[in-house]
């Protein structure tokens, strides 16, 4: 998605693989040898708020926050 961040597609990646993780699940998985071709930046935590921030506005992404922070899913459909 061109329109898209590169740490918003990180996080898309990711999220594309998983049901649904947390802040710190993601953050773990984009500093991975699996993510290292798309998740060059996305390791700080304020790279990151944005760039899910920017799924969240676009609809691609929802967050809830519960036990250990904010959990994001992949919206399908």
């Amino acid at each position: 998605m061109p329109d898209l961040s590169r740490n918003a597609q990180c996080v898309l990646k990711i999220l594309e693989a998983r049901d649904s993780l947390t802040t710190t699940e993601i953050l773990e998985l984009a500093s991975t040898e699996q993510y290292s071709d798309v998740c060059t930046d996305c390791a700080g935590g304020d790279a990151f708020v944005a760039a899910a921030n920017q799924l969240v506005e676009k609809k691609l992404v929802t967050k809830a926050f519960g036990k250990g922070g904010y959990r994001w899913r992949l919206v399908r459909g």
